[in-house]
């Protein structure tokens, strides 16, 4: 009991002295914008192709891939939600060639090089026996191989990874 609150009182006291160093100046919030005309009232676009747009909620662009890794939001936010793709862009004739990872709580590219990306993935699932939210990582290669001139792949591969 008396290590605890001793370990407390020098905790705070620590965290009292960080904040009172002679060379630290405080940092300034930026100004508010001030008005310098009048303003314009827009619309609401009810472009249907724009509610899934909205529903993208986290992106990583891959420019030197031709292709991008992105979630949309969905499903229960407390156990994953984010639906994960990869996209390649096969131009404007075609648009988006996409192609669905998984429903995960968040993904972090690790690296990319032509053909291969790897991912760290964060996911969640119930715990049959207890009941609760158990969370986990896991790794995995995203393959492809390119189609002709460049053309965007027709599949990709997942593989389990270290």
């Amino acid at each position: 009991m008396i290590r605890s609150t001793l370990a407390l009182a020098l905790a705070a006291a620590l965290l009292a002295a960080c904040g009172q160093g002679a060379d630290q100046q405080e940092v300034a919030a930026p100004a508010a914008l001030e008005p310098s005309g009048a303003p314009e009232t827009v619309e609401v676009d009810d472009a249907a192709w724009l509610q899934a747009a909205a529903s993208v909620i986290e992106m990583q662009p891959l420019p030197d891939l031709n292709a991008k890794v992105f979630g949309t939001a969905a499903g229960d936010p407390a156990v994953n939600g984010l639906y994960t793709y990869i996209a390649f862009f096969g131009g404007a004739a075609e648009g988006w060639r996409v192609f669905r990872l998984g429903d995960f709580e968040s993904f972090e590219v690790l690296a990319s090089a032509p053909g291969r990306i790897d991912l760290e993935l964060r996911e969640s699932a119930i715990d049959a026996e207890s009941g609760q939210v158990a969370a986990s990582t896991r790794r995995i290669i995203v393959g492809w191989t390119p189609g002709e001139d460049g053309a965007p792949p027709q599949t990709i591969s997942v593989t389990p990874a270290a």
